[in-house]
């Protein structure tokens, strides 16, 4: 029976459950739509000039699957599930946990180890509405659909501003 509880919590602290109510939250569909519109005029600006970008279906696939699973994982379910659980991660910065803002910096540095471009510091921001959303609902599950749509949408961005 304790295994059952640990397991339980462990789910509940890596966010590992499905909220009740995920498409109908008004808050969760507008940050949806907002942020495929603000990620294919990103990827517009991100493209002018001769830097056009070519993708691979493999490079497509990860960026659209594979790395927004991997990184929600990671940053919205082990960092800031665990930062959520201390009285310094439940502390409230202009509406935000400081478990958020916090895993929002470490989602930007990660970014800023492999691109020298403003796309990376500019993923602070998404990285802040995947934490609202993660403290909201207590899941990653919103976070990894925002993640994968915003991602998904610089693709034909790319393409269509290129």
């Amino acid at each position: 029976m304790a295994s059952g509880i640990r397991n339980n919590s462990l789910k509940q602290e890596l966010g590992l459950m499905v909220p009740p109510h995920l498409f109908t939250d008004r808050h969760f569909v507008l940050a949806l739509v907002a942020g495929c519109v603000v990620s294919l005029l990103v990827a517009g600006w991100s493209v002018t000039g001769s830097n056009a970008v070519t993708l691979t279906w493999l490079q497509a696939v990860s960026l659209v699957l594979w790395y927004p699973v991997l990184e929600e994982v990671l940053f919205r379910g082990a960092i800031q599930g665990f930062l959520s659980t201390t009285r310094f991660g439940q502390r409230v910065l202009a509406g935000l946990s400081l478990s958020n803002v916090v895993t929002a910096g470490l989602f930007t540095t990660l970014h800023l180890v492999y691109r020298t471009d403003p796309l990376a510091w500019l993923v602070f921001f998404p990285g802040l509405v995947f934490g609202y959303f993660r403290d909201r609902q207590g899941s990653i599950l919103g976070p990894v659909i925002l993640h994968s749509a915003y991602n998904a949408c610089l693709i034909p961005g790319w393409y269509l501003f290129s």
